[in-house]
């Protein structure tokens, strides 16, 4: 739907994904019941000990000032400076998502997020949402591949990003790639170039945009190729189990336990099996959609 369609005699209107771009679409009048399914990292952190340039960085104002600096957000800073600029970026990105959500909000019957952690934080705020996350479904993650069937001839692999603002994240995979030459770190790759990418792979090592971040949608991706994950900690997997889906340990530890995981063929399998079972099952579409959309709860 586009905004200025005639939204009556819909049944419900859903919002799903990035609330920025439906946000057009929940402005007109209301003649339905709407739902907004958002995914977006929404946890903040709530220290006081960030530096005054830290502090400055993070601040509105500065959603302005990058108008006149625009041309130079990507270009390589020194020292500090480098991690300040990603920090302060992340930051203003989840400060503006929590500001069009209070829009979407009070312009909607209903709000879901992906996560109980994204829950807890927005209840934190005032704002009521429910928990449940976007699910399987064949069409953007492809059909299930069983994890001994086919060609799985990339043992490790990691989806990575060149982005200046994602710097720290991709300094992580280059350490990793200096201390493990079968990593391969996949740039740029969608939809089913991606699905294919990880159908030939065994081990997924993830690098969370934000410590703690449900990882759920590339979860669901490398689980449904029959490629297991093994990501730094969620503050909530739910309904994921570390162990028994995917793998978990601290951030320096990550690549070790992919390099243990990838050796452990058996332990491999009995883990894609079960993500596999929980894909089609709890986190199918349709049940995930129908919880998403009851507007009674």
């Amino acid at each position: 739907m586009r905004p200025g369609e005639d939204q009556a005699g819909l049944g419900v209107l859903l919002g799903i994904g990035y609330e920025g771009n439906f946000m057009p679409v929940f402005a007109g009048p209301r003649r339905c019941p709407r739902v907004a399914w958002v995914g977006e990292p929404l946890i903040m952190d709530g220290s006081g000990s960030a530096s005054v340039l830290t502090r400055i960085a993070r601040s509105r104002a500065m959603d302005y000032l990058k108008l006149g600096f625009g041309p130079f957000k990507d270009v390589p800073l020194p020292g500090k400076l480098s991690g300040i600029r990603a920090d302060a970026t992340t930051q203003r990105e989840r400060a503006r998502h929590l500001r069009i959500i209070a829009d979407v909000v009070g312009r909607g019957d209903r709000l879901v997020v992906t996560s109980r952690d994204r829950q807890d934080e927005l209840r934190s705020r005032g704002l009521t949402a429910a928990a449940v996350p976007f699910g399987y479904a064949p069409a953007v993650a492809g059909q299930i591949a069983p994890p001994d069937v086919g060609r799985r001839d990339l043992a490790l692999v990691t989806l990575a990003s060149q982005h200046a603002r994602k710097a720290a994240r991709r300094a992580v995979i280059d350490r990793w790639q200096e201390m493990e030459p079968r990593l391969l770190a996949i740039e740029g790759a969608w939809g089913e170039q991606r699905n294919i990418i990880l159908r030939r792979s065994k081990v997924v090592l993830n690098v969370a945009r934000v410590p703690g971040e449900f990882v759920g949608v590339r979860l669901v991706l490398a689980i449904a190729a029959g490629a297991v994950v093994v990501t730094e900690p969620m503050n909530d997997p739910y309904p994921f189990v570390a162990g028994e889906h995917f793998v978990e340990a601290p951030l320096d530890c990550v690549l070790e336990a992919a390099r243990e995981l990838e050796a452990d063929e058996p332990r491999r399998r009995r883990i894609s099996l079960a993500g596999q079972t929980l894909l089609v099952g709890e986190l199918s579409a349709a049940r995930c959609l129908r919880r998403a959309l009851d507007v009674s709860t």
